[in-house]
């Protein structure tokens, strides 16, 4: 047993019966008159000959680059290109005939990566990464979240990362795996950073699903100049790139080749590059449309309107937003105007020219409601269809204006009568804009308004 102490603590013991003098002897002269101290010295150098003929057999001696003080059963290794230019970390690794952990973790979820590849993925924040290494990440990261923290194959699987903290509350020195919004990316990103200079709105990008993700993992020169640069082809000024791109952050996604393909079929139809490029400014969802679709909605306005060529392409140019409306929708904004409320084809052909908007409307809430206002105020379905921006205004508003009229004996809505006021006035303007439009002192109408 004293033996025992003796070798575990390496250090020079004397005799029991000479411990008073110990301290006022000679260190040298004690180690040679000590004859455990030799004892000590030979198990110390038997187990270091043994750690050093295991450590020259293992299969992952490439990634030994220093050998340290040679303690126990354990030795310190430096893992290899960790941390790049930086001081690489210090992992303890069991001396054994088996090759470390990180390389075997590397070897079972990293296929197309080396070691060094990996930890540099790991400790870096994710900016140059491919699409494929993000995959393998996220694979691996994966694992680990299905682990418990408190498991000792948590503490394998997370050996990869650097990270200076013991405890548990780990800091990685990387971007965030799940998050619902920009803000963890904005300051790692020079992608994200660089569209915020162009204009575009993240706030709102990030409301779309699905394309967050594929942003982030996009090279502004690679992936994103060269949409910039085809919007631009399309006469797309420069002050309404991040807008377009904003309303639209799909654009970024598809392929230029199939945005393309769309703009050549519009040109195509005689669309000209002006009239694609104010298209586009407006509303830019077409753009990610197959061609077909695109197509069929046109040919079905040709077909419900009994419209020319180029009243076509002028309303397509000035509402581009009905060409990516929903196809069902707008059939039953027709079905509702024609079968229910009877409007004939020429008043539907007058009210989608004048007002094509309408038919991009909810027709079982808004637009209902509304035609059923302008039938108890006894409006003809031919004051209607010469007036149908009234279908779009706030149906109170309506209601209201027009019992101020008919107080005072203007709700005729003739042009050929003394004190016309237009219908569509009705649902257009402020109140100020409208009473000083219709010759109406404003104070009478608000102590009507309080009245009601």
């Amino acid at each position: 047993m004293f033996s025992k102490v003796i070798v575990r603590c390496g250090r020079s013991v004397t005799n029991l019966g000479h411990r008073v003098f110990a301290s006022s002897f000679d260190q040298d002269k004690q180690s040679k008159m000590d004859p455990w101290e030799d004892l000590a010295q030979s198990v110390r150098r038997r187990q270091s000959a043994q750690i050093s003929q295991k450590v020259k057999k293992a299969s992952f001696s490439e990634n030994v680059s220093k050998e340290k003080e040679l303690s126990g059963t354990e030795v310190e290794l430096v893992l290899l290109g960790l941390r790049g230019d930086k001081t690489p970390p210090t992992t303890n690794v069991a001396c054994s005939s088996n090759p470390p952990l990180n390389t075997k973790l590397v070897k079972k979820y990293f296929q197309t990566l080396s070691v060094n590849e990996v930890c540099d993925v790991m400790n870096s924040d994710l900016r140059s990464c491919t699409p494929e290494t993000l995959a393998e990440v996220e694979a691996y990261l994966d694992a680990v979240d299905k682990l418990d923290p408190s498991s000792p194959e948590w503490d394998t699987m997370t050996s990869l990362f650097y990270h200076p903290d013991e405890d548990r509350g780990i800091r990685y020195n990387f971007l965030p795996r799940k998050s619902t919004n920009f803000e963890g990316y904005i300051k790692h990103s020079q992608t994200l950073q660089k569209l915020v200079m162009i204009g575009v709105d993240l706030s709102a990008v990030q409301n779309f699903p699905f394309i967050g993700n594929h942003i982030i993992r996009l090279d502004f020169e690679r992936d994103i100049v060269p949409k910039l640069l085809f919007l631009k082809d399309l006469c797309v000024y420069d002050h309404n790139l991040g807008l377009v791109l904003t309303n639209n952050p799909y654009i970024l996604e598809d392929p230029i080749s199939k945005l393309q393909s769309v703009v050549g079929y519009l040109k195509s139809k005689k669309f000209s590059a002006d009239i694609i490029g104010k298209m586009v400014s407006k509303h830019s969802m077409f753009l990610i449309m197959e061609i077909a679709d695109v197509d069929s909605k046109l040919g079905m306005f040709q077909k419900m309107f009994h419209l020319t060529g180029d009243q076509l392409r002028e309303i397509s140019s000035l509402n581009p937003v009905l060409i990516s409306h929903n196809r069902k929708k707008i059939q039953d904004v027709h079905f509702l105007l024609h079968k229910i409320w009877e409007f004939d084809h020429n008043q539907l052909k007058a009210m989608f020219i004048e007002c094509p908007l309408i038919f991009a409307e909810d027709p079982k809430k808004s637009l209902q409601i509304r035609l059923e206002v302008l039938y108890d105020m006894e409006i003809s379905n031919d004051k209607i269809a010469k007036n149908p921006e009234v279908l779009l205004g706030d149906h109170h508003q309506v209601r209201r204006r027009h019992a101020f009229l008919r107080e005072i004996g203007r709700a005729h809505y003739n042009p050929e009568r003394e004190g016309y006021v237009a219908l569509g006035s009705l649902a257009k303007y402020t109140t100020e804009k409208w009473c000083w439009k219709s010759g109406i002192p404003k104070e009478h109408y608000y102590a009507f308004l309080k009245t009601e």
